[in-house]
């Protein structure tokens, strides 16, 4: 089994190089890697054999130094990773992606203003503090929880590509003046990622119930629409009083439930 070293920056460790250096070692599955946490000497730069991770003040990927620090429009180290290793677009997917990249570059209080979070508080993970911490101290022991790490963000990543890419495909219309959607599946993930992404994401959703034989109607906050409204008719099973959801009993048809649906539409 080929050997390689990551040398990545002394000090407090954080979640961009451990990120990245968790893609690293997931998808290299049969490289045996080692970890050393200092300053790269020119030589170890020139290695196409040594990856240089958030340090070395060069992004030059042929010979794997990936540091962002030379350059504040750099994205931060995990992301260059990923786009070395062809999971950018997979990847970018993920809820926190861009956010975290921001962390890494500008700060937590600045990114948590850009991104609407409220307050720098959201970037205080106990989990992350902890795994980072652990790098840290031991980082050769931290190898194989990286590792398992790295596997579990990028299953996570290609799920939700999957169905961010399925939504992108659903039919869309309108329903009574406002943007629906209609997704033949009754699997919801990759809803929010999908409607995060899009330029013009539909108000409400119907997909099939993943409890029930019939199906699910949605619509979220600020829509003009109470499904609570069509919650005596026949065909429906349930419809929550606060009126964002409801199920039909039966899996009527696509002109059935449309009509159905534009009952609950408030505003024409």
């Amino acid at each position: 089994m080929k050997k390689h070293l990551i040398i990545t920056h002394p000090g407090s460790a954080h979640f961009d190089e451990v990120t990245a250096i968790s893609l690293i070692l997931a998808v290299h599955t049969g490289t045996k890697f080692s970890i050393e946490r200092r300053e790269p000497m020119p030589s170890e730069l020139d290695d196409p054999d040594i990856w240089v991770v958030d340090i070395g003040n060069k992004h030059e990927p042929e010979k794997h130094n990936f540091d962002h620090h030379q350059d504040q429009n750099c994205p931060a180290a995990f992301v260059l990773i990923a786009d070395y290793l062809d999971l950018l677009e997979t990847m970018s997917v993920l809820p926190w992606w861009q956010f975290k990249d921001s962390v890494d570059r500008i700060g937590p209080v600045r990114s948590s203003i850009q991104y609407k979070a409220g307050d720098d508080l959201v970037n205080r993970n106990p989990v992350e503090m902890w795994l980072t911490s652990r790098f840290a101290s031991d980082p050769e022991a931290s190898l194989p929880m990286l590792k398992s790490f790295g596997a579990q963000i990028i299953g996570d990543a290609r799920m939700l590509k999957k169905q961010t890419d399925f939504w992108k495909t659903s039919r869309r219309l309108m329903i009574s003046g406002v943007p629906a959607m209609i997704g033949e599946t009754k699997e919801s993930a990759g809803l929010e990622e999908f409607r995060r992404l899009d330029k013009n994401p539909p108000d409400i959703v119907i997909s099939l119930d993943r409890r029930g034989e019939g199906w699910r109607l949605f619509r979220y906050d600020g829509t003009p629409v109470d499904f609570s409204r069509i919650a005596g008719r026949t065909e429906i099973s349930f419809a929550h009083k606060s009126g964002f959801q409801a199920t039909t009993r039966e899996r009527l048809s696509i002109d059935e439930v449309i009509a159905l649906v534009s009952k609950a539409v408030t505003a024409r």
